[in-house]
């Protein structure tokens, strides 16, 4: 077959070809721009193909991000969840062991949060509980990692930090909340925490002995009034 010399030929399979040597093709075309026209229109289609498929790449890696980050966090408060803390408490120990340098724990729970709950509403509560996240988030180190640990309980692993360094930032935290103004469906709250708080390896080996020491002082302040911060 001869080569066209009106166009770059593929070969047997160009489609030039096939409707050149069509004359009815040729006649219902008209002349070669409805061809230029169709290869237009072929770019055009692949380019949006393209397009579409990079972007579904896109939204597929952002909804995958999503899911991890969802994972890791508790949704309310923006904390990590109770599993990552379990986690993370369990490699600060692995650390804290190998390089024998210490690591502590504080366990934060809001005073009376039961009562506020049956006054105000679960709405109102969950209020209460998003703003002692962010106070925690505004009261760390970037390397602390604070958590919901329960329905009402916050705990804040300490890594690097002995028991009189966790001290310390127990009561800037137990102040702050103290000192916090909550606001919710015209509802003026102010409301206190109590804080408890035990360190490795001062006070327990493990990190599961670690958790239920801290719970332990959690429990003393709460006993002696709230409003306090006790460790074993």
């Amino acid at each position: 077959m001869e080569r066209r010399q009106d166009h770059i030929c593929s070969g047997r399979t160009c489609m030039f070809c096939r409707v050149l040597d069509n004359p009815n093709r040729l006649k219902q075309l008209g002349n070669r721009s409805y061809m230029d026209s169709q290869v237009l229109e072929r770019v055009k289609e692949l380019e949006q193909r393209s397009l579409l498929t990079t972007t579904e790449n896109k939204m597929s890696m952002v909804k995958g991000e999503e899911i991890e980050r969802l994972a890791l966090l508790d949704t309310l408060t923006e904390l990590y969840n109770s599993r990552t803390f379990l986690k993370e408490i369990k490699e600060e120990l692995k650390r804290a062991k190998r390089y024998k340098r210490p690591v502590a724990l504080c366990m934060v729970t809001v005073d009376n949060f039961k009562d506020i709950s049956r006054q105000y509403g679960a709405l109102t509560s969950d209020a209460v509980l998003k703003v002692i996240g962010t106070v925690l988030q505004g009261a760390v180190r970037d390397v602390d990692i604070p958590a919901r640990y329960s329905a009402e309980e916050f705990a804040i692993i300490f890594p690097e930090t002995n028991s009189s360094g966790a001290q310390i930032v127990a009561e800037r935290i137990r102040q702050r909340i103290g000192s916090q103004a909550i606001t919710h469906n015209w509802h003026n709250l102010k409301v206190t925490a109590s804080v408890g708080l035990a360190a490795f390896p001062a006070h327990a080996r493990e990190h599961d002995e670690l958790v239920a020491r801290s719970i332990q002082a959690l429990e003393m302040a709460m006993q002696r009034g709230g409003d306090r911060v006790c460790s074993v």
